[in-house]
């Protein structure tokens, strides 16, 4: 269904680019036969009526063929990591798919696996039949799975129809008329989510329909592409603009032609001050999910403070509420709650987790605010006791349960530390054996949680603790603050 709007583009433009790397680049012309082939080759897979087919190919090029190749065929999919570690294999388990096509062979995989690696791509893109049979598809069916885990601390699987595929590619193209009033012709989409996530798909995904040229590159090439002198716009998270920031060329000036989205909430000062003297001056700020897409919108240009994240979209619904969901004055903090055509219907096969986010047509993301007399969303952190590292949640607790258990450590906790551009960066105190390797620990925390950032190790003789016996993050926090 999606690759139709996604190569609709094609029908009037073939020559136009739809896609480069730094390897090489592509036509729309060029991707639309391409899907056709490779969905004539791919064909046989009806037969098997998979509910879902996940993706491991390294490529974004063949990797978004495969996509769009799946979707003519009318079988949902799935995008995996393109790294093969934990993390990988943590969603192959969420997503549970039947099926895995992969661009080189992966072991402890329990699902049917399909390897097409590259000579066998380029061999069915050249010499293959075009795919012409049409395959009907209905607005609710479901076109496409991914993992959400941006708002909890467990990831869990989202479905998402036809009907909400086509509303949330418009609701992204309508939004960037809303959010820039003029920006060059010619200008290139750096999206640096992967298509793992919805929010990710969903932008390349609409970068396509609106016949933009996509630029794939890697994390270590960001620098370089941002140094072009090409209109660009990109997507970030603010993990992604520190690390874009430490790879830019020395006595770099500030990009015009760049035009950057934060994702992810809040954006301290102190960042967005290095990416506006060092990067680029236009800078915007989105809160969203993805359970329930953009919900605000700021210009780094207005913002009075940096909890400021703007205004509802127009097809979104906002409140601010108390424990009881009732709604709370302008200027009260209390619970945010979300509604409209951008929320999806809850979480595919877990009732118990979408009855605790998704309640009588709202959504909950979990963070505290306010709205101010002009309907302008404040973030104030989280409602529960989750911490944001790097965009995945974690709960302390379950952290200090994990570290607690490894061998070696006698005592300790992780506790929470501003980076030098604001952003919380974890940290642990160790009390431990004299011959602890700290390498062992690091191995047995992303055993079981995969996506934590790299911590800071502090050592200490003993761990401080509140009256109620509590690990004392606050002190632990205060006491290597001035180092």
């Amino acid at each position: 269904m999606f690759e139709r709007l996604a190569l609709k583009y094609a029908a009037g433009q073939p020559a136009s680019l739809a896609m480069s790397w730094f390897e090489g680049e592509a036509s729309f012309g060029q991707l639309s036969q391409d899907v056709s082939r490779v969905a004539f080759a791919l064909f046989q897979l009806r037969d098997l009526v998979p509910s879902v087919v996940a993706i491991r190919c390294e490529h974004p090029y063949r990797h978004w063929v495969f996509i769009l190749a799946l979707s003519r065929l009318g079988i949902p999919s799935a995008s995996l990591p393109g790294y093969v570690d934990a993390n990988f294999h943590r969603s192959v388990k969420i997503l549970s798919p039947d099926i895995v096509l992969l661009d080189e062979p992966v072991e402890g995989l329990d699902q049917q696996s399909l390897v097409l690696n590259e000579a066998w791509f380029e061999h069915v893109c050249q010499t293959g039949s075009d795919c012409v049979e049409t395959i009907a598809v209905q607005p609710e069916d479901v076109v496409r799975y991914s993992v959400a885990g941006g708002t909890s601390q467990d990831a869990r699987r989202i479905a998402l129809t036809s009907r909400y595929v086509e509303t949330a590619v418009y609701h992204l193209l309508f939004q960037d008329v809303l959010s820039h009033s003029h920006r060059p012709e010619g200008l290139r989409v750096l999206p640096t989510l992967g298509a793992e996530t919805s929010s990710g798909f969903l932008i390349i995904l609409s970068a396509l329909v609106a016949g933009t040229r996509l630029q794939m590159v890697t994390g270590s090439e960001l620098g370089l592409v941002f140094s072009q002198d090409v209109p660009t716009v990109a997507v970030v998270s603010p993990r992604h603009a520190e690390g874009i920031l430490s790879r830019l060329p020395p006595g770099m000036k500030p990009l015009d032609n760049l035009f950057l989205t934060v994702a992810g909430g809040k954006l301290p000062k102190a960042l967005c001050a290095s990416i506006r003297q060092t990067l680029t001056p236009h800078v915007q700020v989105v809160y969203g999910a993805d359970e329930c897409g953009v919900v605000t919108i700021a210009s780094t240009h207005t913002q009075s403070t940096d909890d400021e994240v703007g205004q509802p979209l127009p097809w979104v619904g906002l409140e601010i509420v108390d424990e009881q969901n009732q709604r709370v004055p302008t200027g009260v903090v209390g619970r945010v709650r979300v509604s409209g055509t951008g929320v999806v219907d809850g979480y595919d096969l877990d009732p118990t987790a979408t009855a605790e986010q998704f309640r009588e047509g709202w959504f909950y993301p979990g963070d505290s605010g306010f709205l101010d007399a002009d309907g302008t969303l404040h973030l104030r952190g989280r409602a529960d006791d989750l911490i944001s590292f790097g965009g995945d949640k974690f709960d302390l607790d379950k952290l200090d349960m994990r570290l607690l258990g490894c061998p070696g450590v006698k005592d300790g906790a992780m506790f929470v530390v501003p980076d030098t551009q604001g952003l919380p960066a974890p940290w642990v105190a160790l009390v431990t054996a004299e011959d602890f390797n700290l390498e062992v620990l690091s191995k047995w925390m992303r055993n079981v949680f995969p996506n934590l950032p790299d911590v800071t190790a502090v050592w200490i003789d003993a761990l401080p603790r509140t009256e109620s016996g509590q690990p004392d993050r606050l002190a632990l926090q205060n006491a290597v603050k001035p180092s």
